[in-house]
């Protein structure tokens, strides 16, 4: 995303992949984008050709959207496409896919809550409900089908909450 927006930032300025390239190695890339970048300019100034170049560099990282870019940037620079137009709807499209991404994540937080709430509502409903209703205590420890019962209903209840925090360690919560 940080190296779309710069690009289309310095294309904007001088229609020139190779100094959209420098300018934004000189306001400071993160790794690893920078050391690709870097490596890009290098070889291209040394005489290799750009689109030769662009492929090293793709195979650099593997990230989707820096594949993606690299080879837009490849294909517009063969077609001799407007670079300053495809990178600004290049960086717009990331700024929506980011966008979504953030309001999935807050989604996602607000499902794993209700969830967990959920979780902990079924055994102080279980619990309210043999309080208050001694026939319904003494049916499930008091006779053999009873126990039963309650036992496969707590090894379920268990294993949900075990689902339920493997998947909560999985995402990263």
């Amino acid at each position: 995303m940080q190296l779309t927006s710069s690009l289309s930032r310095w294309c904007q300025v001088r229609e020139d992949l190779i100094y959209a390239c420098q300018k934004c190695l000189d306001a400071g890339l993160e790794q690893p984008t920078r050391a690709a970048v870097s490596a890009f300019v290098t070889r291209v100034r040394g005489g290799m050709a750009v689109e030769q170049a662009l492929d090293l560099m793709r195979q650099g990282i593997g990230h989707e959207h820096f594949q993606d870019l690299v080879v837009a940037l490849r294909f517009n620079l063969r077609y001799r496409g407007d670079l300053p137009a495809l990178l600004e709807h290049l960086a717009w499209q990331l700024s929506r896919i980011e966008e979504e991404y953030t309001r999935r994540k807050l989604s996602n937080a607000h499902d794993r809550r209700i969830t967990g709430l959920v979780l902990l509502a079924v055994p102080a409903g279980c619990l309210l409900r043999l309080g208050t209703n001694a026939d319904l205590l003494r049916l499930f420890t008091a006779s053999m089908p009873g126990r039963m019962l309650a036992i496969v209903g707590m090894i379920s209840y268990l294993a949900a909450v075990a689902a339920f925090c493997l998947i909560q360690n999985r995402l990263g919560a």
